[in-house]
């Protein structure tokens, strides 16, 4: 017989880059290039556009390194948004084409 251990931690994400997975890395990357393309455009006076891309920013770096309870922000968004699809109903009522004719008395 041929002894084999098994490595204890095989289920953890792997980490590339100041302790980011591959997803919150792509977080990280999209958001600070969001928030320099609302630097760079000339769309609005320039405290304006300062501070949506500090805002943008502020959350691309919230979603890559934010945590509360031990769990990321995006599992807690998605937990939210599970809920109140389970929780709510959207009822639509289709509009009527015609209108029901009158009864004269």
């Amino acid at each position: 017989m041929v002894s084999a251990r098994v490595p204890l931690d095989v289920d953890l994400e792997d980490k590339l880059l100041y302790g980011l997975t591959p997803t919150r890395l792509a977080y990280l990357v999209i958001g600070l290039l969001a928030a320099f393309s609302i630097w760079s455009t000339h769309w609005a006076p320039l405290p304006v556009r300062a501070a949506c891309a500090i805002v943008v920013g502020a959350v691309a770096v919230t979603a890559a390194w934010g945590r509360w309870r031990g769990r990321a922000l995006d599992s807690w968004v998605i937990d939210f948004a599970a809920f109140c699809a389970a929780t709510y109903q959207l009822r639509w009522n289709a509009p009527r084409l015609f209108s029901r004719p009158r009864s004269r008395p």
